[in-house]
């Protein structure tokens, strides 16, 4: 058997390829094909398919008119729908209702029961816990409301709602607020400022859902 050493080339000239920079600034570079390719009509056939295909799959993109906020291009970050989502955390949610409720006098500090319901296949636990008063927080989030129709819609408010309901049917002295905090879907990627203040808005709608449901223990003599 023939036996193969590499050997390190002497000399070596890289090929000159553009820089996404420069490709982002000229875009006839990306319409330059080798001359080899020229002669092939097979080539030149594949060429057009996949010209003809990128106008017609990237559409949207162009009549969409808006730029990646990192590179300046069109484009949908690889995906023909919205991929590029804005959401709490599960761990920064928990955060946000822990320090709303302590907030208003009312520390979720104990470990909450093993009490879980489920909607739709998604199950949904106890996450914050006041033993001394019997009250209990759980919080539905984004990654709880994919692939999950909620009467005509994916909503976290609406799994929410059915949680709650679930949750008070259940045989316990419990009084459950179950919370919820939207994703926001894009088909531009957002600028970090933008982010900062979709990250905002969240917090703030959610602040609000644990204000009134204090609001309500404390109206009905559950907690002072």
């Amino acid at each position: 058997m023939e036996s193969f050493e590499l050997v390190p080339l002497k000399k070596y000239n890289p090929p000159s390829y553009p820089t996404y920079e420069e490709a982002r600034r000229d875009r006839t570079l990306l319409k330059k094909l080798p001359s080899r390719w020229k002669k092939s009509v097979g080539a030149l056939a594949c060429v057009s398919l996949l010209g003809a295909a990128s106008l017609l799959g990237g559409c949207g993109f162009l009549l969409n008119g808006c730029t990646c906020s990192r590179c300046g291009s069109i484009h949908f970050g690889g995906s023909g729908t919205p991929i590029y989502v804005v959401y709490l955390t599960e761990q920064e949610a928990i955060e946000v209702i822990r320090n709303k409720a302590e907030s208003m006098g009312l520390e979720m500090k104990d470990t909450p029961p093993d009490i879980s319901v489920t909607i739709d296949g998604r199950d949904i636990s106890l996450s914050l816990f006041n033993k001394e008063n019997e009250v209990a927080f759980a919080h539905v989030g984004a990654m709880d409301s994919w692939d999950v129709w909620d009467q005509g819609s994916w909503t976290t408010s609406g799994i929410a709602k059915r949680a709650k309901e679930a949750f008070d049917a259940k045989e316990n002295d419990l009084a459950v607020g179950v919370f919820n905090t939207w994703s926001v879907d894009s088909v531009c990627r957002p600028t970090e400022e933008e982010r900062a203040e979709t990250l905002k808005w969240q917090k703030q709608q959610l602040t609000a859902q644990v204000r009134k449901f204090i609001e309500w223990l404390q109206a009905e003599g559950i907690i002072q």
